[in-house]
């Protein structure tokens, strides 16, 4: 933990913590992808939609030694990697009754949580197909709701706010909502490359702004495509309204 001058005060950086989160994606037609509710009395974006994830935890890292496929994410030792998949399948075994093998997940986004916040999270983001025969249910306990939704209908929900949904979140169901078929997504997943994103901050006295790569108020980065919103306005302190620029 270092200490920096951040917006024209002293502030605590803290260190993020590893985690990962799963796409799981239902055929259908269109296909649907499973959310989660978090209970309003979390810390950490309480009421909120999400993908099923959570934080790396020391029991998933490899043991020394151990034989492990090389990394997906170019930024990753192979034994790091390992790490992050291990807990996104423990992560959605626990919060969704869902059980999947680290080789069922194909890597799809890095994103990191700017650093004004005091929980930060360094989160990769996988796919994984909803595997056949399995029920999912959510755990009743850090998760009040599951729901499977297609981009479209989870889109209408959240403009009808029926459903918030964090900046992240929101912006992989529209990168989602272009593609016609699972296959296609995964397809589209392959040939993208991963860039790592911590989304801009900005507080004033009369709005407080997350941006991403490509606003005006936030230079673009290689490889980064460009989302269709590139800001957030928090509204009512709960509610990120995502905004054109």
């Amino acid at each position: 933990m270092v200490r920096r001058l951040s917006y024209g005060l002293m502030s605590l950086i803290v260190d993020p913590r590893p985690a990962a989160t799963v796409i799981v994606l239902r055929e259908g037609n269109p296909f649907e992808f499973l959310l989660l509710r978090r209970n309003d009395q979390v810390a950490f974006m309480a009421g909120a939609y999400v993908f099923p994830g959570g934080r790396v935890d020391a029991a998933d890292h490899p043991a020394p030694g151990a034989v492990l496929p090389s990394p997906t994410f170019s930024d990753l030792a192979a034994a790091d990697e390992a790490a992050y998949r291990q807990a996104a399948v423990r992560e959605l075994k626990e919060e969704a009754n869902v059980t999947v093998s680290p080789g069922d997940l194909a890597p799809l986004a890095h994103w990191l949580t700017p650093e004004i916040e005091s929980r930060r999270y360094d989160t990769r983001f996988f796919l994984a197909r909803m595997p056949a025969g399995q029920h999912p249910r959510h755990d009743d306990g850090e998760m009040t709701a599951l729901e499977w939704t297609s981009p479209k209908q989870a889109i209408a929900k959240f403009e009808r706010r029926e459903m918030l949904l964090p900046p992240p979140t929101w912006t992989t169901i529209r990168q989602l909502e272009p593609h016609a078929s699972i296959d296609a997504v995964f397809a589209w997943a392959r040939q993208r490359k991963i860039v790592r994103v911590m989304p801009g901050f900005i507080r004033t006295d009369s709005v407080t702004m997350l941006t991403l790569p490509g606003d005006p108020l936030f230079p673009a980065i290689p490889d980064w495509e460009i989302p269709a919103e590139t800001r957030f306005v928090l509204e009512d302190g709960a509610r990120w309204q995502p905004l054109k620029p």
